[in-house]
């Protein structure tokens, strides 16, 4: 009984899922300036498909190197690689480079903060039990810190074009996010990356070639060197951070890290590209940090195949954590 009550508490607290998606946080965060420099040289849908696609054949020969040959998805399979393509690459990519061509990167990372209310809501809806009442005040307080670092910022600004494409990216986000669970009980989640970054590559590339031609990129040796931390930072190293944490730690645990990115966005700004950070985003920070703490819904591993060959059991919800559990379809 002591074994198991220091496995539920170990649990409860901060592991190594939890370190996975909080470094997938801080690369993508980064990756928001990033992109947003880049996109001076070159356009918004041009730099995602180079990306994307680069990314994904450097996820295709990792994951055939770590995890072996790569499965094919069946027929009965390509209707929802197709689904998580869509939103998680193709749609949800086009969006959020899109509204950082428009608006700045902090009025978008405030957007993105709308994810973890989206798939907890979606998630606590399907299931039969309900989250407990910590969980939503701890992220009601995460969004009210979410707040305190973006409208400080002077940047909240944009256009309608660019406030509709920043609303598009947490929504595609969130309902990826809630189609991974099934694809990664069936998937390793190296090849399952590689499958669907690449499936959203091609569905962007045409779009991109189009937008190539009649704007072409200003390639330069710094343009060069962003695109190369795109790409194997925030597609090759995200993508597989992001799975492997999803898998332990379930969709409503690894979206509430999303809190983090506006604070963190603007601390990468900071150091990137001298952009001032005031004391209210500093409170903001510490805001977020304390919704997360109070909130954080436990963790909900997925059954299914592991990097290493394995399956991973599916793991119960600690007790006081949350009261649900995935839903099955």
């Amino acid at each position: 009984m002591a074994i198991g009550a220091r496995l539920a508490a170990r649990r409860r607290g901060f592991g190594r899922g939890d370190a996975q998606i909080l470094a997938a946080t801080i690369l993508w965060s980064v990756n928001i300036v990033v992109v947003k420099v880049a996109l001076a040289n070159s356009g918004p849908l041009t730099y995602s498909t180079l990306r994307f696609l680069l990314g994904g054949l450097c996820l295709w020969l990792l994951a055939h190197r770590v995890e072996g040959p790569i499965r094919w998805p069946s027929r009965s399979e390509w209707w929802l690689i197709a689904a998580a393509a869509a939103t998680g690459i193709a749609v949800s990519q086009a969006a959020f480079t899109g509204a950082l061509s428009l608006t700045s990167a902090d009025f978008v990372a405030m957007f993105l903060g709308a994810t973890p209310l989206l798939v907890t809501a979606w998630v606590a809806w399907q299931a039969s039990e309900r989250f407990a009442a910590k969980v939503w005040f701890g992220l009601a307080v995460g969004l009210v810190g979410v707040a305190l670092v973006v409208l400080t910022a002077g940047g909240g600004h944009a256009s309608w074009l660019g406030v509709f494409l920043a609303v598009g990216s947490p929504v595609t986000s969130a309902v990826y996010l809630l189609l991974l669970p099934r694809l990664l009980r069936s998937y390793r989640p190296l090849s399952l990356a590689a499958i669907i970054t690449l499936a959203g590559a091609v569905m962007l590339a045409p779009f991109g070639l189009v937008e190539g031609i009649a704007h072409h990129p200003q390639v330069t040796w710094a343009w060069l060197g962003l695109l190369g931390f795109s790409v194997v930072g925030a597609v090759v190293a995200v993508n597989w951070l992001y799975l492997v944490a999803i898998r332990s730690l379930g969709p409503a645990r690894t979206a509430s890290y999303t809190y983090l990115e506006p604070f963190l966005t603007v601390a990468a700004a900071a150091l990137l590209i001298s952009e001032p950070v005031l004391p209210l985003q500093i409170l903001g920070g510490v805001v977020i940090l304390i919704g997360l703490a109070i909130g954080t819904p436990g963790p909900l591993g997925i059954a299914g195949p592991e990097s290493g060959g394995g399956v991973v059991p599916q793991v119960a919800a600690p007790s006081g954590a949350y009261q649900d559990a995935l839903p099955e379809g």
